[in-house]
């Protein structure tokens, strides 16, 4: 059902026309998609994540994941796995200024559907976290950028209404390593604020392209940190023009 779900909204992000506009981006920014030989102006995204993990409680479990980004912005992401022997599967999604996260297990009983203005907040900082996934996302007028010294750079998106910040780290070769925020709500801790980050690992070529290979997600609790999420991306696709892959 949510692999249906998740093929409608791709269908439905690929009938929508790209456009773009010239302006001036932070050096450090730049310098990244140079560096790596990124498309600046790609209309859409598509990784498949392989050999994945997101923790549930004190267990890890291991997942695949489909995702598709556009510069809308906007976000979707299919998610399947088995927690012990039942079958899961997920849908993360943001669009038009709302996040929705759907979990079902045996593809009908309900786990989770998280909505409303926290989630809304929360998904839109995710998209501002993978704008160098897609670096079209970073020419968006709803995205504003503030150089805080040769490896840093601050980024704030707006988008109907919706706002979040966060601050990209790079390292000595220019390549983006990390993106921090303050602004996402922790579901599993009562949607309470807790700083995050996301942390690219490694890099590898694609098709003439350096990408990310590996990357974590951490929760910075007052506790200490809680890594939950590690991924590694097998697969990456700009410019679809229909979704004529397998789920």
């Amino acid at each position: 059902m949510l692999k249906k779900i998740f093929k409608m909204e791709v269908e439905e992000e690929l009938k929508n026309n790209l456009s773009l506009h010239e302006r001036e981006l932070p050096d450090a920014i730049k310098r990244h998609i140079a560096l790596c030989s990124l498309p600046e102006a790609a209309e859409n995204l598509l990784i498949r994540w392989e050999d994945s993990r997101i923790r549930r409680g004190d267990r890890w479990m291991k997942i695949d994941m489909l995702q598709f980004n556009t510069p809308k912005p906007s976000r979707c992401v299919y998610i399947a796995g088995h927690f012990f022997w039942i079958p899961i599967e997920g849908l993360d999604l943001y669009s038009e200024g709302r996040g929705r996260m759907i979990i079902r297990a045996l593809k009908f009983l309900g786990v989770a559907d998280e909505h409303g203005p926290e989630m809304d907040r929360s998904a839109l900082v995710t998209v501002l976290s993978e704008a160098l996934f897609l670096p079209s996302l970073t020419l968006m007028e709803c995205i504003e950028w503030y150089p805080l010294d040769d490896t840093r750079v601050e980024a704030s998106i707006s988008d109907h209404g919706v706002e979040a910040s966060g601050i990209f780290s790079f390292d000595d070769h220019g390549r983006f390593v990390r993106f921090h925020t303050e602004d996402r709500h922790c579901a599993e801790f009562n949607r309470e604020l807790h700083p995050w980050s996301v942390d690219v690992l490694s890099y590898r070529e694609h098709h003439g392209f350096i990408y990310p290979h590996e990357c974590t997600a951490t929760w910075h609790l007052p506790d200490g940190d809680l890594k939950y999420f590690h991924g590694s991306i097998d697969e990456v696709q700009f410019n679809m023009k229909q979704l004529g892959i397998r789920l």
